[in-house]
């Protein structure tokens, strides 16, 4: 026997589908059930939803690629307007400013400055969010060697007295160039918060199944674990711009690659008695092949 029937969806639209019943016979011959199928809308309803969420997520990736290019084009127009004449109208005045007058053309440019970076640690966050992801066997070791290098190229006093210990032969399994940013967010963590003495860092790793529990310490300021809660939400900071903070990004991105690799992050503190960042990651299979 088929059926014309409609279904009433969650939403209130009515689903059309067909429902076919077949009697079921014991072995004396009697109906001893009835088996139902339902075909057409209603039991389409999975691939539907599938295919809904699958356009949801191509839309949300669109719409991030246009919030990205808009961050990058529209916003650092007016911000090059600024710096520029702000620049301008200091060298055409020349020693025309009083000393107040200078300080509030250097306050402006200052906060153009930041807004410029600022603008820039939210497009590194948004394609640590959307990059496609390749995974393999990743030598750690090497990064945190890049790493270094372009810290110690940025700061050449701090370097002069730095030291980055690593533990030989550390592996993860992931995309090397998002570990790669992972690793330079941590270490420049670590290196900007050991200002005022010695900067040294330690980065090793344990495994823990198929996981690796990666290691960062330093001897830094430290901070307050009653705060810990807040350390990897964009935008919050635990400490001052005398004290090193940056944009509030940084870390951010840390857990965003995490959780991309199907990992997480936290953190061990206390003030003036440096940290140590955690990072869980997928370990490299101990047969050396990838799953």
């Amino acid at each position: 026997m088929h059926l014309a029937v409609a279904f009433v969806h969650a939403d209130g639209h009515e689903v059309p589908a067909t429902v076919d019943l077949a009697p079921m016979h014991a072995d004396d011959g009697s109906v001893a059930w009835l088996s139902v199928q339902v075909t057409g809308g209603a039991a389409d309803a999975p691939a539907r939803r599938l295919a809904a969420t699958e356009a949801a997520l191509a839309s949300m990736e669109r719409l991030q690629a246009s919030f990205a290019h808009g961050v990058s084009h529209d916003l650092r127009a007016p911000l090059r307007a600024i710096d520029s004449f702000s620049s301008l109208l200091a060298e055409r005045a020349g020693d025309g400013l009083d000393a107040t007058a200078r300080d509030y053309l250097a306050r402006i440019r200052g906060a153009s400055a930041r807004m410029a970076a600022l603008i820039d640690a939210l497009l590194e966050l948004s394609r640590a969010m959307r990059a496609s992801l390749r995974s393999a066997p990743v030598d750690l070791g090497l990064l945190v060697d890049w790493a270094h290098a372009e810290l110690a190229d940025a700061d050449p006093e701090a370097a002069r007295d730095a030291r980055i210990d690593v533990q030989p032969g550390l592996q993860a399994l992931g995309d090397e160039r998002q570990l790669r940013q992972l690793l330079n967010q941590l270490l420049g963590n670590a290196w900007k918060f050991s200002r005022g003495g010695p900067v040294r860092i330690e980065v090793d790793g344990e495994r823990q199944g198929d996981r690796l529990v990666l290691r960062v310490r330093d001897r830094g300021i430290g901070f307050d674990m009653r705060y810990a809660d807040k350390l990897f939400e964009p935008f919050q900071r635990l400490h001052g711009a005398d004290q090193g903070s940056g944009d509030g990004i940084g870390l951010a991105i840390v857990r965003c690659i995490a959780e991309r690799h199907g990992g997480r992050t936290w953190a061990h503190s206390e003030p003036g008695g440096g940290s140590t960042f955690f990072v869980e990651l997928p370990a490299v299979p101990e047969d050396g092949q990838q799953a």
